[in-house]
């Protein structure tokens, strides 16, 4: 096999696994506002909302929904910003990866509260790698004040986030910035709360 060939394939692997931890990424702070700052009365976006706080007191509840009740405002935004890559000239496997895997980073979340055998072998063998949310990853954010972990797509990105405090540093820049500190989430225990 040619050097090129080989060198290809690396470049190309490493631009869909650099869109997979950045739609990982993009996720998490999507999932972190919904959960700190966002507000279920919102027009357009506060059925999402609450939707999510369902979800925090009863977790399965994110099973029930249909494939378009569960993805349809990250559809369009993932068509938008297609178009919008597209249009610039910046849609390339990296960028097309990112809106691809960020289009189904809710589908990797809901794999992530359903067990192996509802999973199939595919995704279970993908959650054992860590490219796919296992159950017992994305179940750290559940626990206590539901306030870590907001990636859904990967295993790979919490930790990193965590171990650096990025969503802690980022309630100060906001309380900092704005006076606004975040929103506690009604499922927990108020023995587990904190605020910024």
């Amino acid at each position: 096999m040619p050097v090129t060939i080989v060198v290809t394939a690396l470049k190309s692997a490493a631009s869909i696994l650099g869109g997979l931890f950045l739609a990982d990424f993009i996720s998490g702070l999507i999932h972190w506002f919904e959960d700190r700052y966002g507000n279920p009365k919102w027009p357009v976006l506060g059925h999402t909302i609450r939707a999510n706080q369902e979800h925090h007191f009863r977790p399965r509840a994110f099973l029930e929904g249909s494939f378009l009740s569960r993805n349809r405002e990250v559809f369009a935004l993932g068509a938008l910003f297609l178009a919008g890559f597209w249009v610039t000239g910046t849609l390339n496997l990296f960028t097309g990866s990112a809106v691809l895997f960020g289009m189904f980073a809710n589908e990797f979340h809901r794999a992530a509260h359903r067990s192996p055998k509802e999973n199939g072998r595919l995704i279970t063998a993908l959650q054992k790698t860590g490219l796919a949310q296992s159950f017992q990853h994305h179940a750290a954010h559940h626990r206590q004040g539901k306030d870590t972990h907001y990636c859904v797509v990967t295993n790979y990105t919490n930790p990193i986030l965590e171990r650096v405090g990025f969503f802690p540093a980022l309630e100060r820049i906001v309380k900092a910035t704005t006076g606004r500190v975040p929103r506690l989430d009604e499922s927990v225990n108020a023995r587990f709360r904190k605020v910024a």
